[in-house]
C-alpha cells in the first residue's frame, strides 16, 4: 500500500537530479525587472540631455538677439542724412554681423556635438555652463569692440571672449569623447574638427597683439576660417598618403 507514496516522492526528486541545472521559476521575472530597470535609467539620462540641449538652444537664441538689440537705429530728416548716420555707426553693424555669424558657427559646432549624447557628466555641465557664460559676453563685447578710441584694448577684449569659446568648445569635445558620454552608434568626431577650433583661437589670439599695432587685426579673422580651411585640406592629404602607404 505504501508503494504508490514511494514513487511520488522519488519523482521530483528524479526530476531534479535529470535537471541539476534547471533555473528557479522566479529568474526569468529577475531578468525581466533589471532589463527595465536599465532601460528607466538610460531613457532618464537622455531626458536630461535633453534639458540640457534645449536650455543651451535657448541661451544662445537670447544671446542673438541681444546682438539685434544692442544695433543703434539711423537717424535723420533726409536720405542723405540718414545715410550718413549709417556710414557714422558701420562699426556697430560691422560687429553686429561678425558676432552673429561667430555665434552662429559655434551653435552649430554645439548641435554636431551634442546630437548623439546619451547621458551627462558633472563635469560636462559645468564646461558648458562655461561656454554659455563666454557666448552670453559676446553681445557686451561687441558693443565694447564698436566703440571709440583704446582700439587695441576694445579688440582686444573681444578677441579674447572668442579665444575662450574656442577653447571651452574643444573642452566639450575632449569630454564627450573620454567620459564615454555618446551612443554607441555615434559617428567619431572628425580630426578636422579639432583643428578648425585650435586654428580659429589661434588667430584670435594673434591678433590681440597686433590690435596695439594697427587696426587691419581684423585681417587675422577674416584669415582665420581659410587657415582651418587649408588645414583640414592638407590633413586630409596627409591621412590620404598614409592609407595609400599601407595599401
Amino acid at each position: 500500500m505504501t508503494q504508490p507514496s514511494d514513487e511520488r516522492a522519488r519523482r521530483p526528486a528524479a526530476a531534479a537530479h535529470d535537471h541539476p541545472g534547471a533555473a528557479p521559476a522566479d529568474r526569468p521575472a529577475a531578468e525581466e525587472e533589471r532589463e527595465e530597470s536599465e532601460a528607466l535609467a538610460a531613457e532618464i539620462e537622455l531626458f536630461s540631455a535633453e534639458r540640457m540641449i534645449f536650455f543651451t538652444d535657448a541661451v544662445v537664441a537670447i544671446a542673438i538677439t541681444l546682438l539685434a538689440l544692442g544695433l543703434p537705429l539711423p537717424h535723420g530728416l533726409s536720405n542723405a542724412e540718414v545715410l550718413q548716420s549709417i556710414r557714422a555707426r558701420q562699426s556697430d553693424y560691422l560687429a553686429f554681423g561678425i558676432s552673429f555669424l561667430v555665434i552662429g558657427g559655434y551653435w552649430r559646432m554645439h548641435h554636431r556635438l551634442f546630437r548623439f549624447v546619451a547621458r551627462l557628466s558633472a563635469r560636462l555641465m559645468t564646461l558648458n555652463m562655461f561656454w554659455l557664460f563666454f557666448i552670453v559676453i559676446i553681445p557686451f563685447a561687441a558693443r565694447v569692440l564698436a566703440g571709440n578710441g583704446g582700439f587695441g584694448v576694445r579688440f582686444g577684449l573681444y578677441a579674447m571672449v572668442q579665444v575662450l569659446v574656442a577653447l571651452t568648445s574643444l573642452g566639450l569635445m575632449r569630454l564627450l569623447r573620454t567620459d564615454g558620454l555618446l551612443r554607441p552608434d555615434a559617428p567619431p568626431v572628425p580630426p578636422h574638427a579639432s583643428l578648425g577650433l585650435c586654428t580659429v583661437a589661434v588667430m584670435f589670439a594673434v591678433s590681440i597683439p597686433v590690435a596695439f599695432v594697427t587696426s587691419y587685426a581684423y585681417l587675422c579673422w577674416v584669415a582665420a576660417p581659410l587657415a582651418a580651411k587649408l588645414i583640414r585640406r592638407a590633413q586630409g592629404l596627409r591621412t590620404a598618403a598614409a592609407a595609400r602607404g599601407r595599401t
